[in-house]
Order: C-alpha cells, then structure tokens, then sequence
C-alpha cells in the first residue's frame, strides 16, 4: 500500500513538472522583445529589403522567386508590426507607436509589389519603403537614448 502510494506521488509531481515546464516555455514563446531586440528585428528586415532591391536588377531572379521573396518579407513585416503595435499599447509609449505607423507605411508601399509590380518597372515603392524602414529605426535609437537616460536617472 504504501509503496502504491508513493508511486502515485512520484507520478504526480512528475506531472507537476512537466506542466510547469510547459508553461514556462510559452511564457518565454509569448514574451514581447525589448527595444533594442525590435531594433535588430527591423535593422535585419531592412537589410533583407536592400538585398532583395539590389538583387532584382539581376537576370537571376525570376517572378517566382521575386514572388517567394517579397510575401516572406510581407510576414516578417507583419510579425513586426504586431510587435511594435502590442509594445506600444503595453508601455502606451507614442514613439513606439510612430515606429509602428512607419512600419505599416513601408508596408502599404510594398503591397503592390505582392500582386503585380515589379521593381524594375516602379522602384518608387521599394525606395520609399526603405526609407520608411531607416525612419523606423531613427526613431528606435532615439527610444534606446531615452531608456539609458532613464536608467542612469533611475539609479
């Protein structure tokens, strides 16, 4: 009987422990990124975004892969948003929230290229994407300023 019950415990708490094991990695799934990982996030979109600028003048690329590219680039894009949207909302910061207005601009610019646009044809929106991209990361810079100025205040 008490052998039973013993292993009946052990089971038990093994239970325990997976559950809170689960639960601490979708914590750490669900967990929103600081201000400077959603600066390396959007610094890294926009280098995809160059690349795939600079590569569409080659003869290389094909529709299809253009096609491949750019809807990759669009969800990249919208994870990012979201991010820079919930950030904002959580910390109600305004800066952030015109990070994440620039971010939804280089996507309103990008959208035509989705359905039938080619850059050689209109590079117009894929600039103007770009620099809606370095508005969004100026404007991260100034936020990570503002938060080591109130870091050293705090102390």
């Amino acid at each position: 009987m008490t052998t039973e019950l013993v292993i009946q415990y052990c089971i038990y708490g093994a239970i325990i422990v997976i559950g809170i094991l689960v639960l601490g990695l979708i914590r750490r799934k669900n967990r929103l990124p600081s201000h400077a990982e959603l600066k390396a996030k959007i610094s890294s979109f926009g280098q995809q975004l160059r690349t795939l600028f600079s590569l569409e003048g080659d003869a290389s690329l094909n529709a299809f892969d253009f096609y491949k590219r750019i809807n990759k680039l669009l969800y990249l894009l919208d994870k990012i948003i979201l991010n820079a949207n919930l950030i904002s909302e959580k910390e109600r910061d305004m800066e952030i929230a015109s990070v994440a207005t620039a971010l939804e601009n280089a996507r309103k610019a990008l959208a035509p290229y989705k359905i039938e646009k080619r850059v050689k044809d209109d590079p117009n929106g894929m600039q103007s994407a770009i620099l809606c991209i370095d508005e969004a990361v100026a404007i991260l810079e100034q936020v990570l300023v503002r938060d080591k100025g109130y870091k050293t205040q705090k102390k």
